[in-house]
């Protein structure tokens, strides 16, 4: 009886073992993260009216607050971490940049001023420097280039959990306790979290997802930008991403404004129209449209850009329909479709953008695509909308924030041309990756 117990431990604990080093659990655990990553980034803008309202803000503050105060740091540190986790241990970088970014977010709670909250915004960005570009890059370590871009979209379900979890923590324990405790709900978790992923996640090897064999050797910044630089694909699907961007992160951030001041809704009733909706929307179309480039990509690997392309286009005229219809049912109607579409794009962009860098590039590209998207999306988006609310309101009274918003119809369409132009040199900078 003994050696049976003892024989039936050590299966549990293979099995244990061999579930905890598996891709599909490495998978759950980053896009946990990535979850927690948005909770902490984007709360604050269910929170904008609110913290306005008790410092006593104009607009343009507050997108600097949102936007600038986060991008900051993330900008300033975002590349020389990444050079870092193309050559380092990814898992512990990812950790303690968790650790880090959870802790400033509940910082943020005990905030007593303006500059003091723009500190740990700050603070925030500095830890989520270490999140995505890593995370990324162990993605593709994990999983081969034919199940890549659903991998990576899988994964892109992080903002959709994070979005949810942030409109329903900011809405409803603002409307019951303040936004000082809805900060210190949404940090906390990631201590936890950082913990557990540390102890059962394992490193991934470099290279080991490829079909064949390639150099993964970190090579020289200059002779990476040199490269990338001369990709056309990744420079067009760059740029293409820095507009769809400002479409998540600017019209986003000001979407819990509008709902308070064109739908006069309360701080919970907002919470729970942007988390189911954009919960729902976000889920559904990430994962079909992650499904849909790798089953399209298959027949043409442009078609892994098309979809993205196509699906970004459709948010530009649901923007306008969820801006400027009188009925809130069909306002409500244009708002899932631009949760369903917009985010369709970021996970196989990421994807597609690791097959025309080589190996030791990628968490590198994965920042820098991050970085200059979210300098124009997540910095510049908020604080523009912000500034045209302030200098246009005499004129357009409380609709301003209806017309600075449309600004990311034109922008996601843009974006979407841009990506079709980017798949027509796809063939040849793939080709390029194994040749150069």
């Amino acid at each position: 009886m003994p050696d049976m117990d003892t024989s039936s431990g050590r299966n549990i604990s293979a099995g244990l073992e061999k579930s905890f080093s598996s891709p599909r659990y490495a998978l759950a655990m980053l896009t946990i993260i990535y979850s927690l990553n948005f909770l902490d980034r984007t709360v604050i803008t269910i929170l904008i009216d609110p913290i306005k309202h008790d410092y006593h803000l104009s607009d343009k503050a507050m997108g600097f607050i949102s936007g600038f105060g986060f991008v900051i740091m993330y900008s300033i540190l975002a590349a020389p971490v990444a050079r870092w986790a193309d050559r380092g241990n990814r898992r512990s970088i990812l950790t303690w940049g968790l650790i880090l970014w959870s802790g400033m977010t509940a910082l943020a709670g005990i905030a007593r001023n303006a500059l003091q909250l723009t500190l740990a915004r700050f603070g925030v960005g500095i830890g989520e420097a270490a999140g995505t570009a890593p995370s990324a890059s162990m993605i593709s370590d994990l999983f081969p280039g034919d199940q890549r871009a659903m991998a990576m979209s899988v994964y892109q379900l992080g903002p959709v959990f994070g979005g949810f979890l942030g409109a329903f923590i900011g809405g409803w324990i603002n409307q019951y306790y303040g936004w000082h405790r809805a900060f210190l709900v949404a940090g906390l978790p990631g201590l936890a979290v950082a913990l557990l992923f540390r102890l059962t996640v394992k490193e991934p090897v470099r290279g080991t997802s490829e079909r064949q064999k390639v150099d993964t050797r970190q090579q020289p910044v200059k002779e990476t930008l040199r490269f990338m630089m001369g990709q056309k694909c990744y420079v067009l699907l760059l740029l293409g991403f820095c507009l769809t961007t400002f479409t998540q992160f600017g019209f986003g951030t000001w979407t819990a404004p509008f709902l308070g001041r064109i739908r006069h809704l309360n701080s919970a009733q907002i919470g729970t129209y942007l988390g189911t909706v954009r919960g729902v929307a976000g889920l559904v179309g990430t994962l079909i449209g992650g499904y849909l480039s790798d089953w399209a990509g298959r027949r043409d690997p442009r078609w892994r850009i098309y979809v993205s392309a196509i699906c970004s286009m459709i948010a530009g005229p649901a923007v306008l329909v969820f801006l400027f219809s009188p009925s809130l049912p069909i306002s409500a109607a244009g708002f899932f479709l631009i949760s369903a579409m917009s985010p369709v794009h970021v996970g196989p962009i990421v994807s597609v953008s690791h097959s025309v860098v080589k190996v030791g590039m990628r968490a590198f590209s994965t920042s820098v695509l991050y970085l200059i998207s979210e300098l124009i999306g997540l910095g510049l988006g908020p604080y523009f909308i912000g500034a045209f609310n302030d200098r246009y309101a005499s004129r357009l009274g409380v609709d301003v924030i209806r017309y600075s918003m449309a600004t990311a119809a034109v922008t996601t369409i843009l974006g979407g041309i841009l990506f079709i132009v980017a798949a027509q040199f796809l063939k040849r900078d793939v080709a390029r990756t194994l040749t150069d």
